[in-house]
């Protein structure tokens, strides 16, 4: 009896560790399956493949959370993150990198922390705000070290090229080559050769930008070959060297059929066969491309007004140092100013997409109606000029001059209204992006050949901005014809030389004109 009371007890008790033990035994088996899924979801991202469809990694990232295991959630927060970004979520991409930034300090994890401080840099810099990316590319350097800072000391130089700080950026350039070459990775190398040439093309040194170029070549990878092709063929596009031009466009277009561009690179293909085609006179070609690099870039437009990167940011900041109590009462006053927001900007985009839809059509209409009416003008001449040579042969030779006056006439005609298309498109563009060089030398080299451009310039600008000119002139009156001439062209993203070459003046006289036009605003204001 008490042999089978003891067997009994016995049992009881394996049961009992048997039910405590299962619950462990399930969550180290879940807490596998879910490292198993982030290592996935990582793997797929390095390989630059498709990420957007792994919802799967949210769970894995709520789970490592309810866990308190910190050490995991840090990097499930961080492609959580990518996810989001993948599906263009921002706000909530924004959040992932800032959770994975606390959790990784937290546990020491100062790569998922360097990381996700680097997301986020490319976050303000996709959204506009390169001066706040800077500091987010500086901190991930930082929590790097040597060793893994090559990535982010080349984004850093990225951004100083991008506000014209070239002494910086060549500093940061020659860090991130050095750590890359050590480290033997040849995609980051490749991005700092790239980024060497586009310094040196902005500082108008060709040569230097080719050479580093040819170095970033042999680097890339299928994806990133049609980039490289692009940024070659640019610069011969500058030296206007067509044999080469030709070589390396020919090359990028068939790189670009064999993989998938990004819209990015898309609009920047357009833009510039837009370019080539200009200078060789082929309008048509140039036209038909202005409108599909319209639509590409109206479409990336739309997906970066979605969401403000910079107040997500902010938003989150103060969020995470108010106490409860305050944050559910700001919560609600945020959501009424972000949909007020929101609502304003769509208002705008849409009165923009709507102003800007119409304007292009009655261009077009404009342009239509005055080739239809030179084809039947000159189909007409044409007839009478056959009709005539039947009636009076004597008269073929005279006549044949003047059907050649008016081709040509025809001809200007034809050319001055595309000029005037190139300039509404230039100053659109300009409208967008003030800082765009190219752009701005197209509008130059379009309005200044005659010696009527300033009131060419005149007409142009107040196409794009109408009633700027006449705001100026009431607000203003006692200003003198240069300070008027540089109140227009503050519009753009000048340097004082480049304001000094299109006023017809020296620097030292543009800095008199800036000053005088300063003092008058003072006075009136």
């Amino acid at each position: 009896m008490k042999s089978l009371s003891f067997k009994l007890k016995k049992r009881f008790l394996l049961l009992l560790a048997a039910v405590l033990l299962l619950p462990a035994c399930n969550t180290r088996s879940k807490t596998e399956r879910m490292q198993a899924v982030v290592a996935e979801v990582r793997a797929k991202y390095k390989a630059y493949e498709d990420i957007s469809q792994d919802d799967q990694i949210f769970e894995a990232y709520d789970y490592f959370v309810r866990q308190k295991d910190y050490r995991n959630a840090a990097p499930a927060a961080l492609y959580s993150g990518c996810v989001r970004q993948a599906k263009k979520e921002y706000e909530s991409a924004m959040n992932c990198y800032k959770k994975a930034d606390e959790y990784g300090r937290v546990v020491g994890d100062s790569v998922s922390a360097a990381f996700a401080q680097y997301y986020i840099g490319d976050l303000l810099n996709n959204s506009g705000h390169e001066a706040e990316a800077i500091t987010n590319y500086k901190a991930a350097a930082e929590l790097w070290g040597d060793s893994l800072s090559r990535k982010a000391n080349n984004a850093v130089a990225m951004m100083n090229i991008v506000i014209d700080e070239y002494d910086s950026a060549f500093v940061y350039l020659d860090q991130a080559l050095n750590l890359a070459q050590t480290a033997g990775d040849k995609v980051t190398e490749a991005s700092v050769w790239n980024n060497y040439s586009v310094a040196y093309q902005l500082l108008d040194e060709n040569d230097a930008a080719l050479d580093c170029l040819r170095k970033t070549l042999p680097l890339v990878d299928e994806k990133r070959r049609p980039i490289a092709l692009l940024n070659l063929a640019k610069v011969y596009l500058a030296l206007d060297e067509r044999d080469s031009l030709e070589y390396y466009k020919t090359r990028m277009l068939s790189a670009i059929e064999e993989v998938e561009c990004r819209p990015e690179t898309q609009a920047a293909v357009y833009g510039f066969l837009i370019k080539d085609a200009l200078a060789v006179g082929d309008y048509e070609s140039a036209y038909q491309f202005e409108k599909q690099h319209e639509k590409v870039a109206l479409d990336l437009l739309s997906d970066q007004t979605q969401s403000s990167v910079l107040e997500i940011q902010k938003k989150y900041d103060f969020e995470a140092q108010a106490n409860q109590h305050n944050r559910q009462m700001l919560s609600r006053q945020r959501l009424i100013i972000v949909l007020t927001i929101v609502l304003i900007a769509a208002l705008v985009l849409v009165t923009i997409l709507i102003l800007n839809a119409l304007k292009k059509k009655r261009i077009e209409a404009e342009i239509n109606a005055n080739l239809l009416e030179l084809k039947k003008r000159n189909a007409q001449q044409q007839q009478a000029h056959y009709e005539m040579q039947a009636q009076y042969d004597k008269l073929q030779k005279q006549n044949a001059q003047q059907s050649e006056l008016q081709a040509e006439f025809g001809d200007k005609l034809k050319d001055e209204y595309l000029q005037k298309c190139n300039i509404i498109r230039c100053f659109e563009v300009l409208s967008r992006d003030r800082s765009n060089a190219m752009a701005f030398k197209d509008l130059e080299h379009s309005l200044f050949e005659g010696e009527d451009h300033w009131a060419g310039f005149e007409a142009a600008f107040e196409g794009v901005h109408p009633g700027f000119i006449a705001f100026v002139h009431k607000q203003y009156p006692d200003l003198t014809d240069l300070e008027f001439r540089y109140c227009l062209l503050s519009h753009f993203k000048l340097s004082r030389q480049e304001y000094a070459d299109v006023l017809g003046c020296s620097v030292y006289n543009v800095d008199k004109v800036r000053a005088s036009l300063n003092n008058k605003m003072k006075e009136n204001e």
